[in-house]
C-alpha cells in the first residue's frame, strides 16, 4: 500500500507538516571540572615531589664527590706510607756504624777511641751520679 500513498498529495502534506511541527530538545551536559583549590593542591604536591627528588639528587652527588675524595686520600696515604718505609730503611742503612767507619777511612780519617763521645749517655751518667750522692748540709 505504500505505493498508493505516494501518489496522494494529502499524505505528502501531512508528512511535511509533521516534520515542521516536530521539534527536538537537546540537553547539554556540562562535565564537572576539578575545583581550583584541588588543582592548586595537586600542583603543590607535584612541585614538592620534584623539589624533594632534586634535593636527593644533589645530596647523592655530594656523597659521590666525598667518596671520591676519600678514595684519593687513602691512595695518597698509602703512597706516603710506602715512601716513609723506604726512607726509614735508607736511614737505617746509612746510619750503620760499620758503614760510617768505612766511609770515614775511605776519606782519609783515622779512628781515635779517646776522641769518641757518645751523645745521650753522658747526660744519663751525670744525672745518675747526682742522684746517688747524698746532700750534705
Amino acid at each position: 500500500m505504500s505505493y498508493y500513498y505516494q501518489g496522494n498529495l494529502a499524505m505528502e502534506l501531512e508528512k511535511q507538516s509533521r516534520s515542521v511541527t516536530k521539534t527536538t530538545k537537546r540537553t547539554i551536559r556540562i562535565k564537572p571540572t576539578i575545583p581550583t583549590g584541588e588543582k592548586l593542591l595537586y600542583l603543590l604536591f607535584i612541585s614538592l615531589t620534584v623539589i624533594g627528588l632534586g634535593m636527593v639528587g644533589v645530596r647523592y652527588s655530594q656523597i659521590s664527590q666525598m667518596n671520591y675524595e676519600i678514595q684519593s686520600t687513602k691512595k695518597e696515604n698509602r703512597l706516603l706510607a710506602e715512601k716513609n718505609a723506604t726512607l726509614k730503611l735508607q736511614i737505617e742503612q746509612l746510619s750503620n756504624r760499620d758503614r760510617i767507619q768505612k766511609e770515614a777511612e775511605r776519606q782519609g780519617m783515622v779512628y781515635n777511641a779517646d776522641a769518641v763521645h757518645t751523645v745521650g749517655q753522658g747526660k744519663v751518667k751525670a744525672s745518675s751520679i747526682q742522684q746517688q750522692q747524698p746532700k750534705q748540709p
